[in-house]
């Protein structure tokens, strides 16, 4: 047991239970993602332990969570399609947070699981792309103002050599990842597909 496990010892997320973020009786829950997505896919459906993971990730900070979500990864790479994309060896590149926000929060969720996911597979971290707009929030828009809310909100820094992985926490619309996926094509890569924790 490490230093920080004393001090903040680890209880799960969804029953209270002390030993782990995520308790064998509460993974029993977790439902796997069966809506499909162009140009991506989602791993787990976004509701009980997994939802609260993710909003305790986006605003709080959850100490030596690394471990545990690489098998809660593990546990959610089922598609064959995303398998195959894997072999690839990809980039991956974590959804970029506009500056502002990421100040404002002091880390980029997207890059945490996107760190994991990286060392889980043995692939290579990119920072190719970056936010340029600050948005409204996209939970608060309909789908038309949705797409154009993001639309131009990136530019590619240099254009990565390979297939390139975007990483974020939840797909809501898509429109984000979409929007992100089309600004890297513009630059010349070729297969970009997109992975998020939740939907």
């Amino acid at each position: 047991m490490g230093f920080w496990d004393l001090v903040y010892p680890k209880k799960c997320l969804g029953c209270g239970k002390a030993g782990k973020y995520f308790c064998d009786d509460c993974l029993k829950t977790v439902k796997l993602n069966d809506q499909a997505a162009l140009n991506g896919t989602s791993l787990f459906q976004y509701q009980g332990i997994i939802k609260v993971a993710i909003q305790a990730l986006k605003y709080q900070f959850l100490r030596n969570i690394e471990g545990e979500l690489g098998e809660l990864i593990d546990r959610g790479i089922v598609e064959e399609e995303l398998k195959e994309f894997l072999e690839l060896k990809p980039w991956v590149q974590p959804m970029p947070l506009y500056w502002r926000r990421k100040n404002w929060r002091g880390f980029n969720q997207a890059e945490v699981i996107a760190k994991v996911l990286a060392k889980k597979f043995n692939l290579n971290l990119v920072d190719c792309l970056e936010r340029i707009k600050q948005t409204k929030p996209q939970a608060e828009l309909k789908r038309k103002e949705r797409l154009a809310n993001v639309k131009n909100i990136f530019k590619v820094r240099s254009k990565p050599a390979g297939a390139v992985l975007i990483v974020d926490d939840v797909w809501t619309t898509g429109a984000t990842m979409e929007e992100a996926i089309k600004t890297l094509r513009r630059a010349g890569v070729k297969q970009v597909w997109g992975l998020t924790l939740a939907r």
